[in-house]
C-alpha cells in the first residue's frame, strides 16, 4: 500500500508547479529569514548515487528544497521530481512503495530527480539503494540522499561498492567564518549605526571576495594576502565576536541578528539550543546507546576542553570501559558533533594510537548549547561567561581553528581528518596545537588568542618547515613563521570542494 496523501503533501510542486513555495513545509521559513544562506552546489549525473552528510539543524532539507526550486525555475517538469522525508516512513517496504508509485507515474520519462531525505532513519536503507541501482533505475534517475547519522551512512555505505557512490559524498557542515562574513555583511552593514562602519563592511566584502589563502603556499605569500585584509581588522573582530556566539548554524545566526538589532538583552534563542541538544542525544539513543553515558562523556570533554588526555583516563573518570568510551566518541564524531584530534609521531610517521588525544566540538554553538544543558544554566549566561573568561575563550577559538583546518582539506572517505590533521607533543610536554600534512610537507599551526604573541611561541622541530601563529592582535613574518590575527586568517580560508 502507498501513503498517497503523505507523498502528495511532501511534493507540493506536483500540484502547484513553480508556485509551490508557499505550500512547502520548509522553504518559506528559510526564505523569510533575515538572511537566506547560500551553499555551494554540486553537479549530478545519472548512474550515480549521491550522499550528503551533516548534523541536524544545519539545513540539509532546505538545501534539497532550494535545489528543487531551482530545477523547476529552469523549466524541469515538476512531476519528474520526488522528495521523500523518510522520517515519516517506518519500513523499507513503505519507502519502496512510494518510490515505485513515482516511477510508475513516470514510465516514459528519460530523466528523473529523487531526493531521499534522512535516509538513515530506514533500517537497511542501503538495500533499497542497491535495488535501485541493480534494477537499472539510476540510468534515468539522479538520486540524492541525506543523513545525520554519519556512522549509519558510513557503515551501510560501505556495503554499496561499485554502485555509483564513489567520490559522490559531500558534507553540509556549519558555515565557516569566511562564509559567515560574506553572507551576513550586507545585512549587518545596513543596520550599522555609523557611516564609517557601513563603508568599512562594504569594502571588507569587496576585498575578501577577491582573495583567499592557499595552505600550500609559503608564509611569504600568506603574509601578503593577510595584509590586504588587515585594514579591516576592526570589522572582522566585530563579526568574529558574533560568530563565537552563533557558530555557523543559519537559524541561530538569524535569530541572533533579529534580536540584536531589535535591542534585545538575551541574544541567543534558548529553544534552538534545546533542539540541538535533543537531536544530539536523540541520535545517540537511535543508535542503541545510553543517554546517560553520552551526557557523562560530553561533560568531561567540556570540563577538559583544550587539554590532552588518554581515552583510558576519560573512561576512568566516567567509570565506564575504555572500549565503550571509544564507541561513544566515534558515534559523536560521525554525527558531526566532535572532532577527535590524535597526536602524531614523526619517528613512526603515524598517529600515536595509544597516545593522548584532544577533543573539540565542531562548532562553538554546539559547545555552548551542550554546556548549557549539562550545567543547567541559560545558554546566554554560558556564552557571556565564555566570552569574558580569557582561558575559556582561548580554548573555544582553538577548537574553531581545528574545525576550519579540517574544512579546508577533508574529502569524505579518502581524506578524513585523522589522515592529515593532528597535534604534537614532545617528551617535555610541549605542544603544537595543530599539525597539518599537505602532500609531503607539514605545517604547524599554533593558536595564541591573547595579546603579545612572539615568534618564540612556535615550538620548532626539524620535520615542520612552516609555522602559522594565530594571534589576537599581532601580525608579522620571520623566515618560516607567519603571525596573523585569527579572525583575519580564518576569513581568508576556503573550504574543500566536498564541503558544501
Amino acid at each position: 500500500m502507498v501513503k498517497i496523501s503523505e507523498i502528495i503533501n511532501q511534493n507540493p510542486w506536483w500540484k502547484y508547479g513553480k508556485e509551490f513555495t508557499p505550500y512547502d513545509r520548509h522553504l518559506p521559513k528559510a526564505k523569510e529569514s533575515l538572511i537566506f544562506f547560500d551553499r555551494r552546489e554540486f553537479r549530478t549525473s545519472k548512474e550515480n548515487i549521491y550522499v550528503m552528510r551533516g548534523c541536524r539543524q544545519i539545513g540539509k532539507t532546505t538545501y534539497l528544497k532550494e535545489w528543487i526550486n531551482k530545477l523547476i525555475s529552469k523549466g524541469f517538469n515538476p512531476k519528474r521530481i520526488l522528495y521523500l522525508s523518510l522520517d515519516f516512513f517506518t519500513s523499507r517496504r513503505e519507502m519502496r512503495n512510494a518510490i515505485n508509485y513515482f516511477l510508475d507515474t513516470n514510465r516514459e520519462a528519460e530523466e528523473l530527480h529523487m531526493f531521499l531525505d534522512e535516509i538513515t532513519t530506514i533500517k537497511d536503507w542501503n538495500l533499497e539503494l542497491k535495488y535501485l541501482w541493480d534494477s537499472g533505475i539510476t540510468r534515468r534517475a539522479k538520486i540524492i540522499t541525506t543523513g545525520s547519522s554519519g556512522m549509519a551512512l558510513r557503515k551501510k555505505g560501505e556495503l554499496l561498492p561499485g554502485r555509483g557512490l564513489e567520490r559522490n559524498e559531500y558534507y553540509l557542515k556549519p558555515l565557516s567564518f569566511r562564509e559567515f562574513v560574506l553572507q551576513t555583511v550586507n545585512y549587518i552593514q545596513s543596520h550599522a549605526k555609523t557611516r564609517e562602519f557601513q563603508k568599512g563592511l562594504r569594502r571588507l566584502k569587496a576585498a575578501l571576495e577577491k582573495v583567499s589563502i592557499d595552505m600550500k603556499s609559503d608564509v611569504n605569500e600568506m603574509y601578503g594576502v593577510v595584509n590586504t585584509i588587515i585594514p579591516f581588522k576592526k570589522e572582522l573582530e566585530y563579526l568574529f565576536r558574533i560568530y563565537l556566539m552563533t557558530g555557523g548554524f543559519p537559524a541561530v545566526i538569524n535569530a541572533y541578528l533579529k534580536k540584536a538589532f531589535a535591542g534585545k538583552r538575551e541574544l541567543l534563542d534558548y529553544s534552538l539550543a534545546e533542539t540541538l541538544v535533543r537531536n544530539v542525544l536523540g541520535d545517540v539513543i537511535k543508535q542503541g546507546r545510553q543517554e546517560t553515558f553520552a551526557r557523562q562523556i560530553l561533560k568531561e570533554i567540556i570540563d577538559k576542553y583544550g587539554t590532552r588526555y588518554s581515552f583510558s583516563k576519560l573512561a576512568r573518570e566516567i567509570e565506564i570501559t575504555h572500549v565503550t568510551t571509544i564507541d561513544y566518541l566515534d558515534l559523536l564524531e560521525e554525527s558531526f558533533i566532535l572532532t577527535v584530534l590524535h597526536a602524531y609521531d614523526f619517528n613512526k610517521k603515524d598517529i600515536k594510537f595509544k597516545g593522548e588525544k584532544k577533543v573539540y566540538f565542531q562548532d562553538p554553538f554546539i559547545f555552548c548549547a551542550l554546556e548549557s544543558s549539562l550545567s543547567g544554566r541559560d545558554v546566554n549566561d554560558v556564552v557571556t561567561k565564555n566570552l569574558e573568561d580569557e582561558e575559556s575563550l582561548s580554548k573555544i577559538v582553538e577548537g574553531i581553528v581545528c574545525s576550519h583546518l579540517a574544512l579546508n582539506q577533508e574529502v569524505p572517505t579518502m581524506r578524513e581528518v585523522r589522515t592529515f590533521l593532528w597535534f604534537y607533543y614532545d617528551s617535555r610536554g610541549r605542544e603544537i596545537d595543530s599539525v597539518l600534512r599537505l602532500n609531503k610537507s607539514f605545517v604547524g599551526v599554533e593558536t595564541k588568542y591573547r595579546s603579545n604573541v612572539s615568534f618564540r611561541d612556535a615550538l620548532k622541530i626539524p620535520q615542520i618547515k612552516r609555522y602559522i601563529i594565530l594571534s589576537k592582535e599581532d601580525v608579522g613574518l620571520e623566515k618560516d613563521i607567519l603571525i596573523a590575527p585569527v579572525e583575519t586568517f580564518l576569513s581568508l580560508l576556503n573550504k574543500s570542494s566536498n564541503n558544501l
